[in-house]
């Protein structure tokens, strides 16, 4: 853990950040060492202001929405996260567009906009992370993604918010440029369209077909490797024989391939040698390299 000043630790604290918090506790897979400090946010000013502080203090800082596509490291984060998983305000709907927080839940969301008489969202409904995560990922299921809806972003960026209109021919398949640390995700603004009477049933299909093919039951990161053009990752994984592979507490889930679930005391080094075994195996087999699509987090780990 790095060493910060007295005044620095100070500062954070008068901001109400928390320290030594387990990663574990922040992430859907239930992974990690402990995180130096943890601040949620509150509100823009003040988040304007810790990033001045983390920057001064020469302290690294991590973004983090729900957790929910993050591998961290068992030795834990000496920097900052800066914990985003919460909405400063509720959404607010002017005709056709809805100005939505980052920190809201995409899901949540989703359910209100189909509730509200619109459609657009429906297929976005139960991926479990926020819309200001969304937003940075390019998240998308079921055909749908969200640049599709996604008009303009409210982001901070170098210090000074702004709002952008969104191109969408910039944002590709997990590939956004409104993703930290160039910018952070302060509120989206999307535009929908009337609701043709068949939102809530595609939004109960979507969410009975993920009950059914993914193991939600255990804590995991959610798919871990990006689509490989012309392809299924999770179908070139069963096609190897890995479906049920378990090393330590990390498993090759035996409903959905495409997901490494923690089936009970997983670290991040048994997840790490599950996922190069599955890219050297299906390389080796299928002559394909699968990207990883999870972040991984900790000290001296490349984010990509």
């Amino acid at each position: 853990m790095n060493t910060y000043t007295v005044t620095t630790i100070e500062q954070f604290r008068a901001y109400g950040a928390k320290e030594n918090v387990p990663l574990s506790e922040l992430t859907s897979f239930r992974i990690g060492g402990n995180a130096a400090f943890v601040w949620e946010v509150n509100d823009y000013r003040s988040l304007a202001a810790v990033l001045a502080i983390a920057e001064e203090g020469g302290v690294p800082v991590y973004l983090l929405g729900k957790g929910t596509n993050i591998l961290a490291s068992d030795a834990g984060y000496s920097g900052l996260v800066i914990r985003f998983d919460r909405p400063t305000h509720a959404p607010v709907f002017v005709g056709n567009t809805v100005r939505v927080c980052a920190g809201t839940s995409l899901t949540q969301l989703a359910k209100e906009t189909v509730a509200q008489g619109f459609m657009g969202m429906e297929r976005l409904s139960g991926i479990p992370g926020t819309v200001g995560g969304a937003c940075a990922m390019n998240a998308g299921a079921y055909g749908a993604e969200i640049k599709q809806i996604l008009s303009r972003v409210h982001v901070l960026e170098n210090g000074t918010d702004r709002w952008i209109d969104v191109n969408p021919d910039e944002m590709g398949y997990r590939k956004s440029p409104f993703s930290f640390p160039q910018r952070i995700v302060l509120e989206a603004e999307l535009r929908l369209l009337p609701d043709d009477g068949g939102a809530a049933a595609r939004m109960q299909d979507c969410t009975a077909r993920r009950r059914e093919k993914q193991p939600i039951e255990y804590p995991s990161a959610g798919s871990v490797f990006k689509r490989p053009e012309g392809y299924f990752a999770g179908a070139l994984i069963e096609q190897c024989g890995l479906k049920g592979r378990q090393i330590g507490g990390a498993q090759v889930s035996e409903k959905h391939a495409g997901f490494i679930i923690n089936r009970g005391g997983a670290t991040e080094n048994d997840v790490s040698a599950l996922i190069a075994e599955i890219q050297a195996t299906v390389t080796a087999e299928r002559g394909v390299r699968l990207e990883c699509e999870i972040k991984r987090m900790g000290d001296g780990v490349c984010i990509s």
